[in-house]
Formats: structure tokens, sequence, C-alpha cells
């Protein structure tokens, strides 16, 4: 039986590289919604459909499922993901799932995001925020560039962002994402992990002996100069939802 923690392992790492993707994308666009038509608006030239998942209200720290939302009288096409996990909760026994409200604090409200957009098959999601609080959308129809498989280089700099951001299974996590990424892997089952993609490369991840990245090393083609680095990531250059 999976737990949260064990969910967000899984999804957080392929999660974030598309918010990432998804960041080059929007850029500093304003949003707009219109919910009506279940369309997210980014400036005049941008929109995607949406399937909405929950809101946080910044006092009291609160998260709260879209479901639960009774007030507010939205379309059920638009809930229909946020059921799915909830649905999904109720089978495996992962409160966060089930529980109309959460007191966000060790899980976040971008935690949830991230692991909901993994379990619905590899989405992205935006943060809409408002007077108060933020509004929590899966997307859909984004640009295809936004959903392809990371560059090695990449990979670097997504596991060291997410490690640096969340507390999380860092072998796991590594080991899922790279599988995602479609990248061919050996491990000794304990210190490393190497992985490949023909063509491009490959990339090693060490682990100490609490399983904690403790190296990344990547090997690419002749006109690129492999990434190396220490697991003490500086402040994060991507923290495009605050």
């Amino acid at each position: 039986m999976s737990t949260f923690q064990d969910h967000f392992a899984d999804h957080a790492a392929s999660s974030f590289a598309r918010q990432m993707a998804l960041g080059d994308v929007i850029g500093k666009r304003a949003w707009g919604i219109d919910i009506q038509k279940g369309l997210l608006r980014f400036g005049d030239d941008l929109e995607y459909p949406v399937q909405l998942l929950g809101t946080h209200a910044f006092e009291p720290g609160t998260w709260l499922w879209v479901w639960a939302n009774t007030q507010s009288n939205l379309p059920a096409q638009l809930t229909e993901a946020a059921s799915r996990i909830r649905q999904l909760g109720k089978e495996q026994a992962v409160q966060a799932f089930t529980q109309p409200s959460l007191q966000l604090g060790d899980i976040s409200d971008h935690m949830i995001a991230m692991t909901c957009s993994g379990l619905e098959g590899g989405r992205c999601y935006y943060r809409a925020p408002y007077d108060g609080g933020a509004l929590f959308a899966l997307l859909d129809d984004v640009p295809a560039e936004v959903l392809a498989p990371v560059s090695l280089p990449r990979v670097n700099t997504v596991l060291m962002e997410v490690i640096s951001q969340f507390d999380v299974d860092h072998r796991r996590m590594a080991t899922s994402f790279l599988r995602q990424q479609g990248l061919r892997m050996e491990s000794d089952g304990v210190a490393s992990i190497r992985a490949e993609r023909a063509g491009e490369g490959n990339i090693e991840i060490s682990f100490d002996e609490l399983g904690r990245i403790s190296n990344i090393a990547a090997t690419l083609g002749p006109a690129v100069q492999a990434p190396s680095a220490q697991a003490t990531p500086k402040k994060s250059r991507w923290q495009f939802w605050k």
C-alpha cells in the first residue's frame, strides 16, 4: 500500500521538469480563468483546458479539495481529475487524498499538485494566485515540448532542485524519474545508479549511506562539457510558483 510520500517520490522530479518547461512557455503572462468554458488563459495568446484540483487558503494555511468546495457550484466536468485522486486515496487509504481539507505543513500545496499531475498521466499544473490564496489546476493540451523527455543536463538540474526544495526519498525519486524519462538504468543496488540515453550520453548518481544523493555526474557528447554537482545546491532559480 503506497503512502502520500511514496506517490510524491514517484512523481516529484518528472512533475518538476514539466513545470520548468511550462514556465519557459508561459513566462510572466498574467492569468485569467473562464470557469464555464473550463479554460485557463495566459496573456492574450495562450489558453488551456483545465481540471481544478483545490485551493490553498493562506490563512489559516489549509488546502481544500475542489470536490469538497460545494458552495462554489463548480461544473462537475472540471472536478473529474480530483475525484479520481480521491477514489485512489480511498482504495489505498491515503488520507491526504480523501480528507476534504488539509492543514498544510509537511505536505505543501505544490507537493499535492505535483503528485496529482503525475498520477493523472503526466500533466502540468498551474498555481493561480488570488487575494488570500491560490487555485491549483491541471492543464491540458500544452505544447509537446513541455511534456517531452528532458535532456541529460536538465536531469542534473531537476534532481538537484527537487532535493533542495522537498523532503523526499532520494533513491526512489531518482529511480522513478530516470525510468519515466526513458533512460536505460543499471544499479549496484546500494551506492549508485548509472543511466544512459543512446546518442546523448550517460549520467551517474551516487548515494551516501543514508540513501541521499551525494553526487551527480554526466558524460555528454563531445561538444558539451559534462556537468558534475555535489549535493549542496544553491537557491533555486526555478521558484516560478512563488
